[in-house]
């Protein structure tokens, strides 16, 4: 495969493409190609048409028979299952940003059809790419031998009311705070520690009118008792504030911080005079938004191993299957209004209705 280059087609082109993706593509991948794009909006796929110099259509159908290595599907949260299930009735492999599918039983049957197919169905979870959040992982096992007291999440974002008046926050295409940007929080504490034991929730509307909610606050208890608050908004003003989680042991406490989880800060509680500041400054990054950059991270892993350049298989699809029962636990744990345990079984909440 010397020499390849992987051939992609773009479904949807929103605000993480606006944001991120394109320049991504653009000026930071190697061995690839935008080959045909697709959005509902005419006037944004004529205009990425531009950009990237490739293919478009005015037919969705059309789009899907382009022979390409992947499909990357950025629509809307609540079509992410139909999108995929199309990109499979055509044999396309598929990249899919978060969440993969609002329901966990949709995510199973699409993962059943691609094995069915023989079929790739990654998902981007890009911070899990952080370094600050790789050293983390790396250290996670001689973390907990340090014995974890409790963890602490905050996103303290800001979304105003017109990114609320498209999509956003409807129960069927995205939910709240929770389901589109403190996804990817909630996926670093499954990615750390595993499933979730059991949980607790409270949602409410602080500063936007929309269905669901713009400001959560939660409880999740992992194995071993390790248990982590959570508070999560988008009803900040101005801007957003940053995206942290804390955990705290006997001995040290480990800050990820910045925007996106970005910077790492060690605190030792022994010795004060003790500096990790090097480690800090190894494992941080300056990011320009919450977006991080880390998804040039997911896609070059990627197209490396599509040419056969590493072997460290990129995250499947159903690998955040854990993330997203956490996250509909968390809705139904709000909407029974008690405790939602792991071992109830797949948890159905108003997420995806």
């Amino acid at each position: 495969m010397k020499n390849k280059v992987i051939k992609f087609g773009l479904l949807g082109l929103g605000r993480v493409v606006k944001n991120r993706v394109a320049n991504v593509f653009l000026n930071e991948l190697r061995s690839s190609k935008v080959l045909v794009v697709y959005d509902k909006i005419k006037i944004k796929k004529n205009s990425y048409k531009k950009i990237f110099n490739c293919k478009s259509t005015n037919y969705q159908n059309n789009f899907f028979k382009e022979k390409v290595d992947y499909i990357y599907v950025a629509t809307d949260s609540g079509s992410h299952y139909k999108c995929v299930l199309k990109c499979f009735s055509y044999n396309q492999n598929v990249i899919v940003e978060k969440p993969p599918t609002l329901k966990v039983q949709d995510l199973i049957r699409l993962n059943k059809i691609a094995k069915k197919k023989k079929l790739e169905f990654y998902v981007i979870f890009q911070n899990r790419l952080n370094k600050s959040v790789q050293y983390i992982k790396k250290n996670i096992k001689s973390i907990k031998k340090e014995k974890i007291i409790f963890l602490t999440l905050d996103l303290l974002w800001s979304r105003d009311q017109a990114y609320y008046n498209d999509w956003h926050g409807k129960w069927r295409t995205d939910g709240g705070v929770l389901a589109q940007q403190g996804i990817h929080y909630i996926d670093l504490l499954c990615y750390f520690l595993g499933k979730p034991i059991k949980c607790i929730s409270f949602i409410s509307k602080k500063s936007n009118k929309l269905q669901a909610e713009d400001t959560h606050c939660a409880i999740i208890i992992f194995k071993d008792n390790i248990s982590c608050t959570v508070n999560m908004t988008t009803a900040l003003r101005p801007k957003d504030v940053e995206a942290s989680i804390k955990i705290y042991t006997q001995k040290k406490i480990y800050k990820l911080k910045g925007l996106c989880c970005n910077n790492l800060e060690i605190q030792d509680n022994f010795d004060s005079n003790r500096s990790y500041n090097a480690t800090n400054k190894s494992y941080s990054q300056k990011v320009p938004t919450g977006y991080g950059l880390s998804h040039k991270e997911v896609f070059q892993n990627i197209i490396n191993f599509r040419l056969k350049k590493t072997k460290k298989r990129p995250l499947l699809a159903i690998e955040s299957i854990d993330t997203l029962r956490l996250i509909n636990m968390l809705y139904k744990s709000y909407e029974n209004q008690r405790w939602v345990y792991y071992s109830e079984g797949l948890p159905n909440s108003r997420l995806g209705n």
